[in-house]
């Protein structure tokens, strides 16, 4: 990721919560989700999820035993397929499975779908994408809802006392200072853990830093916090590129382009994506995404 992106990643700024670890993923079990109930087991070699139960108010037409994820695990992140009821009045589907990138991490499985739908949308998913599996404990009957609740927001006072500290990290950043712009986005963080882009923050120093996985985990935890956060996908796929991961670079990359996050021109610009040129799925994938010149 280039200076200039490091530094436009952190005007926004948001934070997540500092416990998070990813480390020897479990998957199995049963998740709370947008579509409903869901149990997720191995699979061949892979994992299957089924709709225990639908949730209350959603409208589709699944029904309980239905396939509605199917995806292997790369690394700690699930990268499959994700069963949707579309909607809309120019979409000629009900349904479609769609690609979905979702990571592994603290009793969740968070991430986001790439609907390329014209005309249509996807009830079940979150703005630009988003979508978060929740773990439930063994036994546990309630359903779910349609939408999570997000959880509660620090009071304004320390939001902005976090805010201030996040500009300050930035200006920092700008100017080659890593390691005081650390420090800054560490302290936004014990003051709000709530805002995402100071995870991301924290990323960036790394990879300037050339500390691949260390910016990797911290660009993760900002995505666990908030699964809209567009950034992170971008930088984890700029990650898994210069490792030599263009599975699941590409996984994050389709989730970061064709949900808006990114342009075709940016994408092409970035040396952090060269290994990935020649792939066709990253020539068919800057094809369809935002910002491509008309032919």
């Amino acid at each position: 990721m280039p200076p200039v992106r490091a530094r436009r990643a952190f005007a926004l700024a948001i934070l997540a919560a500092a416990g998070t670890a990813f480390g020897a993923p479990s998957v199995e079990g049963e998740y709370d989700t947008p579509l409903g109930r869901v149990r997720v087991a191995s699979s061949g070699a892979g994992y299957r999820g089924t709709l225990v139960a639908p949730a209350r108010g959603a409208a589709s037409s699944l029904r309980p035993g239905d396939e509605v994820l199917r995806a292997t695990l790369l690394d700690d992140s699930l990268a499959g397929q994700l069963r949707l009821g579309l909607a809309g009045k120019q979409c000629r589907d009900r349904e479609v499975w769609a690609n979905v990138v979702l990571l592994v991490a603290d009793g969740r499985l968070t991430g986001a779908a790439s609907l390329a739908r014209a005309g249509c949308a996807a009830p079940a998913l979150g703005r630009r994408g988003s979508v978060t599996f929740r773990r439930v404990p063994s036994g546990s009957t309630a359903r779910a809802t349609a939408r999570g609740t997000p959880g509660p927001a620090a009071p304004p006072s320390r939001r902005e006392q976090a805010r201030a500290l996040l500009r300050d990290g930035a200006a920092h950043l700008s100017e080659g200072g890593f390691e005081p712009a650390r420090r800054r986005f560490h302290e936004a963080i014990a003051i709000d853990p709530a805002l995402p882009e100071a995870y991301n923050g924290v990323g960036v120093t790394y990879r300037m830093r050339d500390d691949l996985p260390a910016a990797l985990e911290w660009y993760k935890r900002a995505l666990a916090v908030d699964p809209d956060f567009g950034d992170a996908y971008y930088n984890i796929a700029c990650v898994y590129a210069l490792q030599g991961k263009p599975g699941l670079a590409l996984r994050y990359l389709q989730v970061s382009a064709l949900n808006g996050y990114e342009t075709a021109a940016t994408i092409q610009d970035d040396p952090d994506l060269a290994s990935l040129r020649d792939d066709p799925a990253y020539r068919a994938l800057v094809s369809g995404a935002p910002g491509t010149p008309a032919r």
